[in-house]
């Protein structure tokens, strides 16, 4: 059968070089007329995409299966065989589309029986050259066109992502399970950046057919280190990922077709072909709950990658990863890596120690080291790091309130006096007990409070499952300081 060159990307297997043999050619010229077998020697294949997208031939080639696709694709090679070999050719077409006897084809040919097979043998192998090369063709192009369907790396190399990079690659390349997987957390942490890593190593792959990339809102990190946020985007309704995804497969004359009916032939899409659609920043409750419900009836065998600050942990069927803060090791390294990339000396130059203020400032969040090391092109590492606090002024918009701003403004007065209690709990974390005793309320009102908090990403579960304990983030703290002043 087909083989794949596999690639060790730590503990993950990425399978990304298909090479197709003599016997799956062999296979495939067999079953020419049909076959009862469980996996078609060429239905994998990119060549195959590529056949399947050209209009004249999708609706025929999508109803009739694969069957049909290993038809389409021998005859691709043949025709590519008939420029440089017409004979060769034309023995195949006898032997397996017409299904001539040796014998026959023997005398058609003025050959003996034993010439007839030799030549058979070499007309195959022939076929095999021209389909490997017709499939990295086909491939380079289908990379090609799968990354410009992402936006614009914000990275150069990202730090400290292994273990989830690990998990998450492992969930998406199941094929049984895990087919909405939400990445959540606070905003900066890098959840677009994992998210975009992730595809970029699943299309040097054959996991999936087609990529699509839809953003629900968008954050600029200026080079001065100023966020700048579109504001004014609506939220991601259903109709407009269907529209959106009508438009990224290039779907024949959708302009001209219903809602409706661009409805059944994006969800005809996505069951004939395995799709992965990532979906970032997806940040309101009115975007979720919209959606949820309608994409779980279009999943399998596609898969939908979302990324919010909302944990989705109460959602039935949907894989939700939280992602963590970066270590300080991985802090240092990304600082170093920046003023690096940047070309920025003095940063560079700095000791360890210098740079472990940062940390113990702003924690592992990337993007708040991202403002700080942006901001240290024009101020002292003090005065950065004393400014950190202060909201939004004339040149941009302030780091807390684009993490915490609007959060903080949803909460009920039970929810922010919970958080307040947990201002002071460290590391180590409140348990229930404690923060009721700081609290004074009821404990069904504080288990309420601490669920949504735990929802909206700012409030971390530590312990076992024995021993809750619940903490905050570095710069919660320091945004909840901001709030008390």
């Amino acid at each position: 059968m087909i083989t794949e060159k596999a690639a060790n990307n730590g503990q993950v297997e990425m399978k990304n070089l298909v090479v197709i043999t003599t016997e799956d050619v062999q296979e495939a010229l067999r079953l020419w007329h049909g076959g009862d077998v469980a996996r078609w020697p060429l239905a994998n294949l990119r060549l195959g995409l590529q056949v399947t997208s050209d209009q004249e031939l999708y609706s025929s080639l999508a109803d009739s299966g694969p069957a049909a696709l290993n038809r389409a694709i021998l005859n691709v090679g043949l025709e590519q065989m008939r420029v440089v070999n017409a004979e060769s050719e034309e023995l195949l077409r006898q032997r397996y589309e017409h299904r001539q006897d040796v014998m026959v084809v023997a005398n058609r040919m003025n050959l003996s029986r034993s010439t007839v097979f030799y030549r058979q043998r070499q007309a195959v192998n022939h076929l095999t050259e021209i389909l490997n090369q017709l499939e990295r063709d086909a491939s380079l192009e289908w990379r090609e066109r799968m990354i410009a369907r992402l936006e614009a790396s914000t990275y150069t190399e990202l730090v400290g992502i292994d273990e989830p990079h690990d998990v998450l690659i492992n969930a998406l390349l199941n094929e049984k399970e895990h087919f909405i997987i939400a990445i959540d957390g606070l905003g900066g942490l890098g959840k677009t950046a994992l998210s975009d890593r992730l595809a970029r190593d699943l299309i040097q792959t054959i996991r999936f057919d087609e990529f699509v990339w839809v953003t629900a809102k968008q954050t600029h990190l200026s080079t001065r280190g100023r966020l700048q946020v579109e504001s004014n985007r609506p939220a991601l309704t259903f109709p407009m990922l269907i529209d959106e995804l009508a438009a990224r497969f290039d779907l024949p004359e959708v302009a001209r077709h219903s809602h409706l009916q661009k409805q059944r032939l994006v969800k005809r899409f996505l069951e004939q072909r395995a799709c992965l659609i990532i979906i970032d920043n997806l940040e309101t409750v009115a975007d979720y709950k919209s959606l949820l419900p309608e994409l779980k009836q279009w999943q399998n065998p596609s898969k939908f990658l979302i990324t919010s600050r909302l944990r989705l942990v109460d959602q039935p069927g949907v894989l939700s990863f939280s992602l963590p803060e970066l270590s300080e090791t991985a802090v240092l390294q990304l600082i170093r890596q920046e003023a690096k990339r940047s070309g920025f000396s003095t940063l560079s130059a700095a000791s360890d120690e210098d740079l472990r203020q940062i940390y113990r400032v702003v924690g592992g969040n990337p993007l708040a080291v991202k403002l700080v090391i942006g901001q240290l092109r024009f101020h002292s590492l003090p005065r950065v790091l004393s400014r950190l606090t202060v909201g939004q002024d004339e040149t941009g918009i302030g780091l807390f309130d684009y993490i915490y701003q609007e959060a903080w403004e949803s909460l009920d007065n039970n929810s922010r006096t919970t958080l307040m209690a947990l201002s002071q709990a460290g590391e180590t974390g409140f348990l229930l007990e404690h923060i009721q005793e700081i609290t004074q309320l009821a404990t069904a009102t504080l288990e309420q409070s601490l669920e949504e908090l735990i929802l909206l990403s700012l409030v971390d579960l530590r312990g076992s499952l024995f021993d809750r304990r619940y903490s905050l983030h570095r710069l919660t703290e320091m945004f909840l300081l901001q709030m008390l002043e």
